[in-house]
């Protein structure tokens, strides 16, 4: 009787360690995957933020708006990258 109870301990404690070990993985895997959605996050708002053409200022000239209009279209463009990756 004392063997059984011996040899259960054993197995459940060996249950435990790989349920452990399984826990630590996943908690792994998340990691990884918010690391690189924060860096495809951060690609995109560079990009959007940093790369006009030379041309919009001469663009928006002709179009009569005003100077710093581009501002508000690279803000457009990061709140929709966001709202398109929330509903991911």
């Amino acid at each position: 009787m004392v063997y059984i109870i011996l040899r259960n301990a054993f197995w459940t404690q060996i249950i435990i360690i790989i349920i452990i070990i399984i826990i630590i993985i996943i908690i792994i895997i998340i990691i990884i995957i918010i690391i690189i959605i924060i860096i495809i996050i951060i690609t995109i708002i560079i990009s959007s933020t940093a790369v006009i053409p030379k041309s919009l200022p001469q663009s928006l000239k002709r179009l009569n708006l005003h100077p710093n209009t581009y501002i508000k279209m690279q803000k457009s463009v990061i709140l929709g990258t966001c709202s398109i990756v929330g509903n991911i």
